[in-house]
């Protein structure tokens, strides 16, 4: 119990850190300074991992319901957008570049409200459109590291 108590004001002071109007970026006469934006970013995914932190064991959650059509409609756009932070952060490394770097795989479905409870069909439907994305991208680079493999 001490344990939990010390942990959950840590994470506390961490937010009052941040929790303070923040400045602008300066601009200099070329516009934002790239290293001050890339600070400032990064500083978004700090704060993201805090909330993740601190909701973690949060007393009064519950499980989801794994086998809910809404929770397996929520599921389903994690992967998406999963994939496409994996395609990005390849793309970002110059791997992969023509599978990699092209436009965001954005179905018209991920942009419904969470709230929606579409039917097994549709989820079923669209796990196999995301399935043929996924299995594509994927056979790519299991092909690249066999070649990778075989030449050394």
């Amino acid at each position: 119990m001490k344990l939990r108590a010390i942990v959950l004001a840590l994470a506390l002071a961490a937010c009052g850190q941040t929790g303070e109007q923040q400045a602008e970026v300066p601009t200099g006469p070329a516009g934002p300074d790239p290293a001050t934006l890339n600070i400032e970013i990064g500083r978004y995914g700090a704060m993201l991992s805090q909330v993740s932190d601190q909701t973690a064991e949060r007393p009064g959650s519950t499980e989801p319901d794994y086998t809910s059509q809404r929770d397996l409609a929520r599921r389903l756009r994690e992967a998406v957008w999963a994939y496409n932070l994996q395609r990005s952060q390849l793309c970002s490394k110059g791997l992969f570049v023509e599978r990699a770097c092209g436009p965001a795989y954005e179905p018209v479905w991920m942009s419904e409200p969470a709230t929606r409870e579409p039917t097994l069909e549709e989820i079923q439907s669209r796990s196999n459109a995301l399935g043929e994305e996924v299995h594509a991208f994927r056979g790519a680079v299991c092909d690249d590291a066999e070649v990778a493999r075989a030449g050394r």
